[in-house]
């Protein structure tokens, strides 16, 4: 009985420290609310150096990645295909066409923005890669099981 007591015991504790957040510094916390004034449902992550900040903005699912001095490194964005720029989404169209689009993933770092498109039919999943400029590249093909 003592040691399922102190196994209990033991489990909450562990289970209190992996719930509780990350103190973000203020800067980090000063350019992140600066940024995104309207997220909601913000998680914050600490890694090596860097702070992440998983989060929803108008809907769409976000993570920005912050170094400690409240720098933005990176975000990530995941959204439906209504949300990806016209001209992208007409030539993913166009040069897919009979694909569905699934969803988009956006990266966004050192000033260059990519989307990665996946797309499927019948029989397989596609991911395209897309740049600012429209230009498309086919990444990666799998085949439905």
């Amino acid at each position: 009985m003592k040691k399922l007591i102190v196994f209990l015991v033991l489990f909450a504790a562990l289970g209190a420290a992996a719930t509780t957040p990350p103190e973000v510094n203020e800067k980090v916390l000063k350019a992140f609310n600066e940024t995104f004034a309207k997220a909601t449902d913000v998680v914050w992550h600490e890694l090596k150096n860097t702070y992440l900040a998983s989060f929803k903005q108008s809907e769409i699912t976000t993570r920005a990645t912050y170094d400690t001095d409240g720098n933005l490194l990176r975000t990530t964005r995941y959204y439906s295909e209504e949300n990806l720029p016209i001209h992208i989404i007409s030539k993913v169209k166009k040069k897919y066409s009979g694909k569905l689009v699934h969803g988009v993933t956006e990266l966004t770092q050192n000033d260059e923005v990519a989307y990665y498109v996946t797309l499927h039919d019948a029989k397989n999943w596609y991911i395209v890669k897309a740049d600012n400029w429209g230009g498309l590249e086919l990444t990666t093909k799998y085949r439905k099981a």
